[in-house]
């Protein structure tokens, strides 16, 4: 991370030295705020329109980036995650020869990967300050407010129906359980940015995010998205909100947003999610009846994924050819289906060395983020880099648990959470530079001062 030193006043009027951050890029971290925008909104999808705005943002991010560094104000900034991410790009591309159909996994590979790598590049090295990722998180959740409140006013759209259930007017992930993850990704950075902001504007955008999020919710009837979000508000609580009366205030909102959305569901959300407790009994309708052999699917498509991995252990069966291996050599309807579950669409698609690579990944971030929370001293101005780790957190466990219901390997929605903790990491690591800079011990104690200050910095 860039610094630059200056000379502060201290509390007893000492001058002190403080690494600053300097967090430059700002014209790149503007466009990357668009493109949000955009990615988690697609506008295109409700505007009916033609016309790529992640495409145009996203270039103009990675050339104001490429602009501020080669005229050094900004420099390359190193992190694990980002090398695990490289490291899955190597593997991916040397496994494109070896797959079932080379042009298939060649198109995921340069379509769809790269853009990812890229989104996380630009996100990595753009997010420095604790004020970029509240901004980045701005724009996802009013992004999401959007597309949702429209989907909601639009529901009754044959369009945006399959039977009694509502997908939603994006693409995007607007869509059964992907719409669950998106929402399980946001509640615990909903939670943080209400405890540490009391502005009555924003708690109100807070509040009115959730329970248009919640309604949507019900209305897709997605049994992994219910579960998903159920195990997102229950953590935080537990790590977000239960640490101040304000929290735990909105914690009842929160709790009665959920129960009026699930009082007022449809049938089909209920006739669905009861399959959950009661899959063995078939026949109570033909919705149940229809969930229960989507339960029998995935099990099976999950079986079918564990055999490619088995069989192809290195570099998989290529990147997006699970469909088209598993289809071809069953010849059944129920076989040109995706994996369902991440965590197999890597180890089948890429192998288990990707499958590694991509838990080291998660690791690294559940790691590093629970060290910040847990170490970084107790000081007000700390409290809210301190909450945005535990929100990232269980965002990146909310995540990885809706991982088990689809299949999201390749998308940049997986890596949000994951180059938020890069920066909040970033930042913490230069709390601990700061603190152990500050001279606050007589000059005679200062070399101790000195070895504390190295020996919490060793801590991150």
């Amino acid at each position: 991370m860039t610094g630059s030193r200056r000379q502060i006043v201290g509390s007893r009027g000492m001058l002190e030295t403080q690494t600053a951050p300097n967090p430059g890029g700002k014209w790149a971290f503007v466009f990357l705020w668009l493109f949000t925008m955009a990615d988690f909104g697609r506008p295109e999808d409700i505007f009916r329109i033609p016309f790529h705005f992640q495409l145009i943002f996203g270039t103009a991010a990675a050339l104001a980036y490429l602009a501020a560094l080669i005229s050094g104000r900004v420099r390359l900034l190193w992190s694990r995650e980002l090398i695990l991410v490289l490291l899955l790009t190597v593997w991916f591309t040397l496994g494109v020869p070896f797959a079932y159909w080379r042009t298939e996994s060649f198109e995921m590979l340069l379509h769809v990967w790269f853009k990812t790598v890229l989104g996380f590049f630009l996100l990595s090295q753009t997010l420095t300050t604790v004020d970029r990722v509240r901004k980045l998180l701005w724009a996802i959740i009013l992004s999401e407010l959007i597309v949702t409140c429209v989907s909601i006013a639009l529901s009754g759209r044959a369009e945006l129906r399959v039977g009694d259930r509502v997908a939603g007017v994006s693409a995007g992930l607007l869509t059964w359980n992907y719409f669950g993850i998106a929402v399980a990704q946001i509640c615990p950075y909903l939670g943080a940015l209400y405890v540490c902001r009391r502005s009555p504007v924003r708690t109100g955008l807070l509040l009115s995010t959730f329970a248009a999020l919640m309604w949507m919710l019900v209305l897709t009837a997605s049994r992994g998205g219910f579960l998903n979000v159920v195990v997102s508000i229950i953590l935080s609580y537990w790590f977000v909100m239960r640490g101040s009366a304000r929290g735990r205030i909105a914690y009842v909102v929160v709790l009665l947003c959920v129960f009026l959305s699930i009082a007022g569901a449809p049938g089909v959300f209920f006739a669905r999610v009861q399959t959950i407790w009661n899959g063995s009994e078939r026949g109570l309708s033909k919705v149940a009846s229809a969930a229960e052999q989507s339960t029998q699917g995935r099990i099976f498509l999950l079986g079918r994924a564990i055999k490619y991995t088995l069989e192809y252990p290195i570099f998989g069966v290529g990147l997006g050819n699970f469909v088209n291996i598993n289809g071809a050599e069953l010849r059944r309807p129920d076989a040109w289906y995706a994996t369902h579950n991440t965590f197999t669409q890597i180890s089948s698609e890429a192998g288990i060395p990707a499958l590694v690579f991509f838990l080291f990944l998660l690791a690294t971030v559940v790691g590093r983020m629970k060290k910040v929370s847990e170490r970084l001293p107790s000081d007000p101005a700390n409290d809210e880099l301190r909450l945005l780790a535990r929100a990232t957190l269980v965002s990146t466990v909310s995540v990885a648990f809706g991982w088990f219901f689809a299949n999201l390997a390749y998308d940049l929605y997986s890596y949000y959470s994951a180059a938020i903790a890069v920066g909040l990491w970033a930042v913490a690591r230069q709390c601990a530079t700061a603190r152990e800079l500050r001279p606050e011990s007589p000059r005679l104690l200062r070399p101790m001062a000195r070895l504390h200050g190295l020996r919490h910095k060793a801590s991150f």
